[in-house]
């Protein structure tokens, strides 16, 4: 079925909101090769609702509490947040750690954070829901690309690229390819400051009723103390609640 050209045009007007917090009719109207007049009627619709609101100032556009409600549902009813949450909390009260769980959304392509339990400790960086993930150079994204077929990585990275975050990034595909070998190897990724200077990450993917890879979960902590810990028990704790949370969603189920 041909789908609706009115609901096609909004669909990829707010799209363009997932990687810009604040933009404008002109800029949007580029991004979506829409006509401004076209992107105007979207913008106004919306704002009906609550789904964009405009700043007067700047006359820019930013997303709305009335489609901040609706995401928050979404991501409430969504079975693997809600069975992770509660395993998460219990992950990082016995790592003293953060943890994350991050979903992999194949037919965009982006791996997004779904669900995160702070720790005590400040981290050297910032995370917030919905934010997408990078698949090169966080423990969460490469343990995903470690659990998908090949073509799915390099459609990825041909989306993502590999920009290099700090010193420790693999932007090579050659050294990714090996480290997406050690992930399997070993069943957990790593991200030693590779995504920020200053922090570390390990994590383990979950799986769903089909057995495909769902997503990740892993625990963040500054470098020093990660270094200073015993990388087998912090490894043995994630793997263990993602085999808990995949089990719960019904994975274990389907190997029967």
């Amino acid at each position: 079925m041909k789908p609706a050209t009115t609901i096609t045009k909004v669909c990829r007007v707010l799209g363009e909101f997932r990687t810009r917090s604040h933009i404008g009719v002109t800029e949007l109207a580029h991004k979506t090769d829409l006509l401004p007049s076209d992107v105007h009627r979207i913008l106004t619709s919306l704002q009906s609702y609550g789904f964009v609101e405009q700043n007067r100032q700047n006359k820019t556009y930013h997303l709305g509490t009335g489609l901040l409600k609706l995401g928050l549902a979404a991501i409430q009813q969504t079975k693997l947040r809600e069975v992770a949450l509660p395993l998460l909390r219990k992950l990082s009260e016995q790592t003293e750690a953060a943890s994350y769980l991050a979903i992999f959304d194949r037919r965009d392509l982006d791996i997004f954070l779904a669900g995160q339990i702070h720790a005590g400790e400040a981290l050297p960086f910032k995370s917030k829901l919905g934010m997408i993930t990078s698949a090169h150079g966080t423990a969460l994204g490469k343990t995903i690309m470690a659990n998908v077929d090949r073509e799915t990585v390099l459609s990825v990275l041909r989306k993502h690229g590999m920009p290099k975050c700090t010193p420790h990034t693999i932007t090579r595909l050659s050294d990714f390819d090996k480290e997406l070998k050690k992930i399997n190897s070993r069943g957990y990724g790593l991200d030693l400051e590779e995504s920020a200077s200053g922090g570390c990450c390990l994590a383990a993917s979950v799986r769903d009723a089909t057995g495909a890879v769902a997503g990740a979960i892993s625990i963040s902590m500054p470098a020093h103390r990660f270094y200073s810990s015993a990388e087998s028990y912090l490894a043995s704790q994630v793997k263990l609640a993602a085999a808990e949370i995949s089990n719960s969603v019904g994975y274990g189920s389907s190997r029967h």
